[in-house]
């Protein structure tokens, strides 16, 4: 049995899990079952599922309760399960978290409301997340994720949730280290996670104490990168550190590129179920579905 507390288990290594879909475009369970296992065989210490790489906004209200379900099947209890959550309005959010924690997920990742960006201001997202935690019967996590939704969670946000009883941390998937260090200024004083969503950052973050762990994209591809990433740092290996680092680097500039339909096509080089990406994202062509199937081998054989 883990005794380990929820915030120790968090400073860990997660996969943005995508999410399958069978030849009918419906969510594919055996294929999540299978890629689940496969994930934490590899040594990761949870999975995010719903996440921006899961699509969430591309399912339904019962699609993203059977994922949710699925995964907890397949997650044992030593393993955490964390549920991307959050919709445009809060009362939405709120049972969204509400479902999370009926299907057994941990923590909620909850991402920044993007539909009124103009509105998206401190007090606004201040009000937000703490209505959500509120009501929320399990954790949650702040997520901000400029470059998918184009707005950054502010700092000021950051100190007036950070000790707020039911919210845990945050996820930065952002590149920049002097927001990054805002950030951990921000939840000083704090038993605060945070955790890495960029690739290119997370070598640097993790020796620095920028963040806490990880939960990666690239780990779709390379699990086996990300979890001995934070190993890595965590022993202060910093030669190891930067090795892992840069796989995970060059996994995401190259399948990366294409997106979440290059995450699928690269698990799918690796054993695993991919399947197509949802309209109105763009599946990748024949030639560079092979151009993916090359780029994934020879990291996986540089592990």
């Amino acid at each position: 049995m883990d005794h380990r507390t929820l915030k120790e288990r968090l400073a860990g290594a997660f996969v943005a899990l995508i999410t399958p879909f069978d030849a009918a475009d419906q969510v594919d369970v055996a294929g999540l079952r299978g890629n689940a296992a496969w994930m934490l065989a590899r040594g990761l210490d949870g999975i995010l599922l719903l996440g921006s790489t899961g699509e969430q906004v591309h399912l339904s209200e019962f699609e993203r309760a059977l994922v949710l379900e699925v995964g907890r099947q397949q997650i044992p209890a030593d393993r955490l399960l964390i549920a991307g959550a959050g919709l445009s309005g809060t009362r939405q959010t709120i049972e969204e978290t509400r479902q999370a924690g009926r299907a057994g997920a941990d923590v909620a990742l909850v991402v920044t409301p993007s539909y009124y960006q103009k509105a998206m201001n401190a007090a606004n997202l201040t009000n937000h997340y703490r209505a959500v935690a509120d009501a929320s019967p399990i954790p949650i996590m702040l997520y901000s994720v400029p470059p998918i939704v184009n707005v950054t969670l502010p700092a000021e946000a950051v100190a007036a949730l950070a000790g707020h009883p039911n919210i845990i941390g945050m996820k930065n998937s952002g590149g920049d280290p002097q927001m990054a260090g805002l950030y951990r200024e921000a939840a000083a004083g704090h038993d605060f996670i945070i955790l890495g969503g960029s690739a290119h950052a997370a070598p640097g973050f993790l020796l620095t104490g920028l963040v806490d762990g990880v939960i990666l994209a690239a780990a779709n591809v390379l699990p086996e990168a990300a979890a001995n990433l934070v190993r890595a740092a965590r022993d202060g290996d910093i030669t190891a550190t930067r090795r892992y680092g840069e796989l995970l680097r060059r996994v995401s500039e190259t399948v990366g590129r294409h997106g979440i339909a290059g995450w699928k096509a690269g698990l799918a080089a690796r054993g695993q179920v991919g399947g197509l990406a949802r309209l109105p994202l763009r599946n990748i062509t024949d030639s560079e579905r092979q151009q993916v199937i090359a780029w994934t081998n020879e990291l996986a054989a540089a592990l």
